[in-house]
């Protein structure tokens, strides 16, 4: 069901502004649309600060990103969220933001696809991660092109967050739920191993979810070792908690002194909020 162009307006607006106010994206970082019917879409301008965005500066498109009326660009990520539409026909709304603890996680190589947290397992399966690409280039849409068949949120390596849904606010709850996923995660790292739901503690789950009748999401194989996915996981050793490292710099990805300032820099947004 789409909304009429006035209310999508101001719901885009506010959601830009909640998100903007959370620390999830700065300055002119990313980008926030609506279906308007089958072939129109709603979408914020290239350029523009979320948090000071008006509803008149929003520009509407058809779904090849042509400009039908606004006047300003179109955002320079509109194509991803068209693939998003063309993945996807029953959603209406997409998402793109910078969540702080998800693309830290990113940065790190550490994977939030574990299945750790209950709430989690029921509403969104698992959050795959979407190999690297270049911001605002095709690579983009490619790079999420098959994920966003299966999932409502994914994490875009060193980029942010991508979030879908039939509503905008169904779109924002993954974001804030991804994001919360990832601050519990780091406290955990930090304390001690963290340990996956084991095979039949998920079994219950997914029987619980059957007997509530929510949609069955698809748990992603990059669990990292608990192997209890219905379609087999991933047996990879578990990561060890992140510490901090006086080693010097180097150019590898499990680069020490990375993972270190990281963490400090997460920690001073944490302490922020």
């Amino acid at each position: 069901m789409f909304v009429n162009e006035r209310e999508a307006r101001k719901n885009i607006v506010d959601i830009c502004k909640r998100i903007h106010e959370r620390g999830w994206i700065s300055s002119t970082d990313g980008n926030v649309s609506m279906k308007l019917g089958r072939d129109r879409i709603l979408t914020t301008p290239s350029g523009i600060h979320k948090g000071f965005m008006t509803e008149s500066d929003l520009v509407v498109t058809d779904m090849k990103g042509k400009l039908l009326s606004g006047s300003r660009k179109p955002s320079s990520e509109l194509m991803m969220h068209i693939t998003c539409y063309e993945q996807r026909p029953e959603i209406n709304a997409v998402v793109h933001a910078h969540p702080t603890l998800c693309i830290a996680f990113s940065l790190a190589g550490v994977t939030l696809a574990k299945c750790l947290l209950p709430e989690v397992v029921f509403t969104l399966g698992s959050i795959p991660t979407a190999g690297y690409s270049t911001p605002t280039t095709n690579e983009v849409p490619k790079s999420i092109e098959t994920l966003i068949q299966d999932y409502d949120g994914v994490i875009l390596e060193r980029h942010g967050s991508l979030t879908v849904g039939k509503t905008i606010f169904e779109a924002y709850n993954t974001l804030e739920r991804m994001e919360h996923v990832a601050e519990i995660t780091h406290k955990a790292r930090q304390l001690g191993e963290v340990h996956p739901l084991n095979e039949e503690q998920m079994n219950k789950l997914m029987d619980v979810s059957k007997q509530l009748g929510l949609p069955q999401k698809k748990i992603n194989t990059e669990c990292n070792g608990c192997n209890v996915c219905p379609e087999g996981g991933m047996n990879l050793p578990t990561p060890q908690p992140l510490q901090p490292s006086v080693s010097s710099c180097s150019s590898g990805n499990q680069d020490a002194k990375l993972i270190e300032l990281v963490t400090k820099e997460v920690l001073k947004e944490l302490q922020k909020g």
